[in-house]
């Protein structure tokens, strides 16, 4: 049995929910385009948004282009097109400067140093290693062991540990897990989820899809780098038919 990763959800009153103001937006992209060299673009027009305190799941079969619209948010791809925010405001920072505006990125590769030690490697973190091993308790035994000899779940532990003891107000997390078991990935997500909920603006992309939409609040999924669809996760949950709706391209299907 894995442990749940799903938000609670708590029945409010309608006149709560009425006067209830929406979180700020945290990140947010207008009319996206990305473009590697002359080719076509790997993102077209794409519009979204992530508020503080949600985590927005982005969906897509391989190539839609998700991976090409964090690296854009993140600032280590630039934007051929369109805009990119943070905080309503529009950028164009590389990913260092962004960093310092409070944005972690996790990528597909494991972010670890493999010759340091696990210390070392939270060391070089913008948190404290103590706050790291309060959300991975997990990694203690192994602080003064180098990287590499952990495990890919013990890796990736100790990556995201190290991003959110950094407290960002952003987190784009990028497959995070890959080449993962299942009760691996929801460890993760729950750690992903308490950041949320601690008020972290979550954007994330994950091939586990039913269990990035329990995690999640919103859903976006996109298809040959378009989105075509936008809308909350609740709706999506237990119905696998609708996922699998979502993916698939019927024009394509009705010229197969």
């Amino acid at each position: 049995m894995g442990v749940a990763v799903g938000p609670s959800h708590v029945t409010n009153p309608p006149e709560e929910l009425s006067t209830r103001r929406p979180a700020p937006v945290a990140i947010s992209t207008d009319h996206l385009v990305v473009r590697y060299g002359a080719g076509n673009a790997a993102v077209h027009d794409v519009s979204l948004e992530v508020r503080r305190g949600e985590v927005v799941a982005l969906l897509g079969a391989n190539g839609a282009g998700k991976t090409s619209t964090i690296h854009a948010l993140a600032g280590e791809v630039p934007a051929a097109g369109g805009t990119v925010l943070v905080s309503g405001e529009k950028t164009s920072a590389p990913l260092h400067r962004r960093v310092r505006q409070g944005i972690g990125l996790l990528t597909e590769e494991r972010c670890v140093f493999t010759g340091l030690t696990v210390r070392d490697n939270l060391r070089l973190g913008r948190g404290s290693v103590s706050d790291a091993l309060d959300l991975f308790p997990e990694l203690h035994d192994h602080l003064d062991r180098p990287a590499g000899l952990l495990s890919g779940g013990q890796q990736q532990m100790l990556a995201l540990g190290r991003v959110l003891a950094a407290r960002p107000s952003v987190l784009l997390a990028d497959e995070l897990s890959l080449g993962l078991a299942p009760v691996i990935v929801q460890r993760l997500l729950k750690a992903v989820r308490a950041a949320a909920d601690s008020g972290v603006a979550v954007l994330l992309v994950e091939q586990h899809v039913h269990l990035a939409i329990e995690a999640a609040d919103h859903v976006y999924v996109l298809r040959r780098g378009k989105v075509v669809h936008d809308g909350a996760a609740a709706p999506l949950r237990g119905a696998p038919d609708a996922i699998a709706e979502l993916y698939l391209d019927r024009a394509e299907e009705r010229a197969s």
